[in-house]
């Protein structure tokens, strides 16, 4: 497989005994060892291709999930991180040669002494400097013959083994190079991330630190390492050129791809909920359709704020008193929709004790006689006078607001517990509507200029997704004036990528179509991000704060104020009306 008197200058002329000696300290030995048995195989008629007999006879065991993201025809590149070195490519071929067979490696210099991989390989060199880039346009060319011609490219894109950081505290991948991503831009690949679990070993990773050029010389003894455990690898989810053509610069390119094959490594199960299900009590049963329209019919003009004939949707506003059917039924409607997702209460129906004290965005379905969906609505400068302060406001109860920020949202309205019936939630005119109702409430109350509240993101998301929309929102969509006056009282210690990884972000991830989309493909049901977080980012929204509500399924909550001076004037039009001004109090 290697040969050690290839490799080093004069090896041709030293004795068999010190080549042997060499091979045996450098774990080059074994690697032959094991190539002499695939070699005996073929001469057997064997038809086992080199990667699946080099796994067996190295004992390179992994588990795989994600194999069926791998297209089965047209170009395609897929990319990996690099943790342990010789084995990583080894089980890299085997794993793409069960998907397809035109498959060619993106080796360095090191590896083309494996006599097995040469007609799977395109060689390059990673060390070689200035003149090794020169030597490199060779390997370039014929990478984009090999993916023009509708082929599969496999590539480790940081180029060496992943080495130890003193700044990230752990093992992490060279940088990714960006020529990866012009190939990527130069052929309209489809790209497949992939991640191999694991690292090399204390002596490896000692050298690297202390001599770091030398580290390729004892890659091959950690091969033998490699053979007794059993390593974790997924695919996921192949990107598409369109996707991939949204990151401007090839550095951002090159950032968007590592992030898509590092997210790889989080859990990808739901954690389990907290308490089991049959602890939550039975949900109660709707009034009568009859009683409820009665509520809605005896509603003053003035609380209809949106009529779609088309839909057969309006939006009322409404408060507590004056729809005590309703009332309950939206508490109804909310545990049956909150539960659907793995929140809720766990109770029979979901109020508490602040509904009472806050008005209700109703939207009602005037053909079905039913209630599609609901918004509440705190008016700050009111709970502040008459509920002794903060206390009166939700989400006091999970934040510290300083004074200065109750000086600011006295001017706004604190909006939560939003739903949309399960039955409704495809509906195109249900979020619209509703949302037309909040413009409308607005465009009447102009002594109002924020909206703030908290978008939940679920139980249901996995830990990955969760710690990227965390992380992603930290990093692009704060508002650090605001975020100084408010302090989570349960904040989401667990939740968060690896520092290197959040390094990625500002180029890698920057904007909300690309978080989508990585969302999408982290999820086993490819659902994306919540499409109320998708809507205050819309109207400018800027989050304050995060914490977990424990109560509620350990919901992760994002604090997020929209400041309507600030939203889009198109939005706002849209949704308040054409003549609506924001006031700028």
């Amino acid at each position: 497989m290697a040969d050690l008197a290839e490799l080093i200058k004069g090896g041709k002329r030293l004795p068999d005994w010190l080549i042997l000696w060499g091979e045996k300290r450098l774990g080059l030995h074994a690697l032959n060892v094991a190539h002499a048995k695939i070699e005996d195989d073929w001469d057997e008629g064997s038809t086992d291709n080199f990667f699946k007999l080099a796994c067996k006879y190295l004992n390179l065991q992994y588990d795989l999930e994600g194999l069926e993201n791998i297209p089965k025809e047209g170009p395609c590149i897929i990319v990996s991180n690099h943790p342990h070195g010789m084995s990583d490519g080894i089980m890299f071929g085997d794993i793409a040669m069960r998907a397809r067979e035109d498959v060619r490696i993106v080796v360095n210099e090191f590896l083309h002494c494996v006599r097995g991989m040469r007609p799977y390989q395109i060689t390059v060199d990673v060390y070689g400097g200035e003149a090794a880039k020169r030597a490199n346009m060779n390997g370039m060319r014929e990478i984009l013959r090999w993916l023009k011609g509708g082929h599969c490219l496999l590539v480790f894109p940081s180029g060496s083994a992943a080495t130890w950081s003193w700044k990230d505290g752990r093992v992490i991948d060279d940088p990714w190079q960006t020529n990866i991503a012009t190939i990527v831009r130069k052929t309209g690949a489809t790209v497949v991330p992939m991640h191999f679990s694991g690292h090399n070993g204390l002596f490896f990773q000692t050298i690297s630190v202390l001599a770091k050029g030398i580290r390729s010389n004892f890659l091959a003894r950690e091969i033998i390492r490699d053979g007794k455990t059993r390593h974790k690898v997924r695919i996921g989810k192949p990107i598409s050129p369109a996707t991939l053509g949204l990151l401007e610069t090839d550095e951002a390119l090159s950032d968007f791809m590592r992030l898509n094959s590092m997210m790889l490594r989080y859990p990808s199960t739901v954690d389990a909920p907290a308490a089991a299900t049959d602890t939550r009590e039975e949900i109660e049963t709707s009034a009568p359709a009859e009683v409820l329209q009665a509520e809605i019919d005896a509603l003053p003009e003035d609380c209809l704020y949106v009529q779609n004939t088309h839909s057969h949707l309006n939006v009322y506003a409404a408060e507590a008193s004056q729809i005590p059917q309703l009332l309950r039924e939206i508490g109804i409607q909310r545990e049956h929709t909150f539960r659907a997702v793995g929140e809720g209460t766990g109770k029979s129906l979901d109020l508490d004790e602040y509904d009472p004290h806050y008005v209700h965005l109703v939207m009602w379905h005037t053909e079905q006689r039913r209630l599609v969906g609901a918004y509440r609505i705190g008016r700050t400068d009111h709970i502040l006078k008459s509920k002794a302060g903060v206390k009166g406001i939700y989400n006091a109860a999970f934040f510290k607001f300083s004074k200065k920020l109750q000086q600011v949202l006295s001017h706004g309205i604190e909006m939560g517990r939003a739903f949309i019936c399960p039955d409704f939630q495809r509906h195109p005119a249900s979020l619209d509507t509703l949302w037309m109702g909040i413009g409308h409430y607005l465009a009447r109350h102009r002594e109002y200029r924020y909206m703030y509240g908290t978008v939940s993101i679920s139980g249901e998301y996995t830990p990955a997704s969760r710690s990227l929309i965390l992380d992603y929102l930290q990093c692009h969509e704060m508002n650090p004036e605001l975020a100084k006056e408010v302090k989570a009282y349960y904040p989401p210690k667990k939740l968060g990528l690896n520092s290197e990884d959040k390094r990625l972000l500002p180029a890698g991830l920057p904007d909300i179509r690309l978080l989508n989309n990585t969302v999408c493909a982290l999820e086993k049901d490819g659902k994306g991000i919540p499409v109320l977080l998708r809507q205050y980012l819309r109207l400018g929204g800027k989050m304050i704060s995060f914490g977990i509500d424990e109560g509620f399924g350990g919901t992760l909550d994002c604090l997020v104020v929209v400041d309507m001076v600030n939203a889009p004037q198109r939005v706002l039009h849209r949704y308040c009306g054409k003549e609506y001004t924001p006031p700028n109090i």
